[in-house]
């Protein structure tokens, strides 16, 4: 990036004053200012504290450090990097971009300018806002106001364990071990405190974000602690899946059992990894007799990268473990669509959507579907049961995570819901590896429209052709027009199509496609379904034969899944082995990489 330190771009925040740098589109940016002190020695695992004030003027030119996580294409690390751990817990760093403004001629209140706050994804196990620069067109293209954000991740952002609230007397937002969500919600005090030194306009802020930031704007949504902090909220691809208390403390084998990598599993395995048991059994007694305040020591001892051995990375670095819990103070005790059904939420205008193919993203590359061609480009190993089988489990994304959010928030009174479905799939036919159909219109595909990238910065699937440029600029520039519209008025507005409210009366159309003329153009449809209709689907589906096929989605999807597990079990698995003659157990269809 060409850039350099610009005078005018001085302001003053809380902690002091900043300076950053001009850059080509006439935009001012700031990078890596720190919102909340280091989480680091007795402030891991604590709430958020407020940023030390600094002496001189903090230059603003470089990223803030990502949280530690596995390295790999979320993180924009290297091929010989992947696997690594890297990061820093000194993390809670942000950047912002606006447009030029000399230091004494802010646009002040009145003309002040809306604000978007972009929380990146990666299953809030790795990702860093660095990889989102593209941002800040609607700096230069549009005049808003962008801020990005880094929060912490994976273990470090959400851990509730006992020792842990017993040995810090921890508050009740610490109790809920929902770090990486008071992260966030300290970020956006953060912004509503200083955005007005920077031209922003505090009181018309939209979040929005993609994956797993698409499900943090949907707890913030739910958080009472984020009330008044947000105006509009957009969920691209977003997961609605929360955890109990119990699931995200308790053994696996307790009464009420917990998650596999629950905080005392976890803590368990890492006894046994620092050699202070010999298996899960005696790390068990042992932590029942340990003090509190030694259990707390001893993971404080531990460095990120020996935190993070105790998981097995997937694709791209992720892994599972509890993430957003429903603690009862920083998230609700119910589900959140429950809470969206209740009404009892952050009411603001909300634009939830998916991707037509969420689901290749995800499995494209496993060896049950693919051989890889020269070590590194996957090719299909049965192309028809590859596209059934992503089908599915991209309908049941849709279905539970922005239908059932979008129309719970419909039954709880609010009508301020707009849904879309992206569904670009021109990736070149190139023969063999055909990139059009193991990708189409796959997870995270519609960030670079959304954030009008017609060069190519955010094409991670490297599908950018010059055949398909003209038709991506078209829908880059609907797309970037939607959203930033929605930031300015709170309605999403398209120069030539209306975007309709989603309703629940049985014959509106409910639903924007966002595609290129080529495969019928921006349109409203009805495409609205739920989890019930998506598993009778399956089971009538002609296409889902042999029997192996349909069985092995039916287990894939709803019993080996963790984004759908509970909406099938055994029982159900095994009438449709008799019904359908298939001998297979459901466990023998657990993909090799979980995910």
């Amino acid at each position: 990036m060409n850039s350099v330190f610009d005078a005018a771009s001085r302001r003053r925040v809380t902690g002091g004053e900043v300076i950053g740098t001009r850059e080509p589109g006439d935009i001012h940016a700031w990078r890596g200012i720190p919102y909340a002190r280091a989480p680091i020695g007795d402030l891991r695992w604590r709430a958020p504290r407020p940023a030390m004030p600094w002496s001189g003027v903090f230059e603003a030119r470089t990223h803030g450090s990502m949280a530690p996580q596995y390295a790999d294409l979320l993180a924009g690390a290297s091929a010989r990097e992947r696997g690594r751990i890297v990061g820093d817990e000194n993390c809670l760093t942000l950047n912002i971009f606006a447009p030029a403004s000399e230091s004494r001629a802010v646009p002040a209140a009145g003309q002040r300018r809306p604000v978007m706050v972009w929380i990146h994804g990666g299953g809030n196990s790795v990702g860093t806002s660095a990889t989102y620069d593209a941002a800040r067109s609607y700096a230069s293209h549009d005049g808003l106001i962008v801020v990005t954000v880094n929060y912490r991740l994976g273990v470090l952002g959400w851990f509730t364990h006992p020792a842990l609230l017993e040995a810090d007397d921890a508050t009740s937002e610490e109790r809920s071990g929902n770090f990486g969500t008071l992260d966030l919600i300290a970020a956006l005090r953060w912004v509503r405190d200083n955005i007005a030194a920077f031209g922003g306009e505090p009181d018309c802020v939209t979040i929005f974000g993609e994956s797993a930031g698409g499900q943090n704007v949907l707890t913030l949504l739910a958080s009472p602690l984020a009330q008044g902090l947000f105006h509009r909220a957009i969920a691209q691809s977003p997961v609605t899946g929360t955890f109990s208390v119990e699931e995200a403390v308790n053994w696996r084998d307790d009464p009420q059992p917990g998650h596999r990598d629950s905080a005392l599993e976890v803590t368990a395995r890492l006894c046994v990894a620092e050699g202070l048991a010999s298996d899960r059994e005696a790390a068990k007694k042992n932590l029942a007799t340990l003090p509190a305040a030694e259990v707390a020591a001893f993971l404080r001892s531990l460095s990120p990268a020996r935190l993070l051995s105790g998981f097995t990375p997937g694709s791209v670095g992720l892994y599972w473990a509890p993430r957003p819990v429903r603690d009862g103070v920083v998230l609700p005790r119910k589900p959140l669509t429950e809470v969206f059904a209740c009404g009892h939420w952050n009411r603001v205008p909300v634009i939830l959507g998916s991707n037509r193919d969420e689901y290749k993203a995800f499995i494209a590359d496993k060896p049950e579907h693919s051989r890889m061609l020269l070590g590194k480009l996957p090719m299909l190993r049965d192309r028809r049961a590859y596209l059934v089988e992503a089908q599915y489990m991209s309908n049941a994304w849709r279905a539970l995570h922005v239908d059932a959010p979008a129309d719970a928030m419909l039954a709880g009174g609010h009508a301020d819901v707009w849904t879309y479905r992206f569904d670009w799939d021109e990736a070149p036919a190139i023969p063999l590896v055909r990139p059009d159909l193991l990708l189409g219109a796959a997870h995270g595909m519609e960030m670079a429209f959304v954030f009008r990238d017609t060069v190519g910065e955010l094409d991670v699937f490297g599908v950018n052709t010059p055949f398909n440029r003209s038709g991506r600029a078209a829908l880059a520039q609907a797309m970037g027009d939607a959203w930033t519209s929605f930031a300015r008025d709170g309605v999403p507005t398209l120069p030539t199509h209306e975007w309709l409210r989603r309703s629940l009366e049985a014959e509106q159309s409910d639903c924007l496609l966002f595609d290129t003329a080529r495969d019928g153009g921006i349109r409203m449809m009805r495409i609205r379904t739920d989890m019930a209709a998506v598993k009778q689907a399956l089971k009538s589906d002609a296409a889902a034969e042999p029997a192996t096929l349909r069985c092995r989605i039916y287990a894939r999807l709803f019993i080996l899944s963790p984004l759908f597990a509970g909406h099938g079990d055994a029982s159900e698995y095994e009438r449709w082995c008799r019904e359908f003659g298939c001998t297979v157990p459901a466990v023998e269809f657990r993909p090799r990489v979980e995910i």
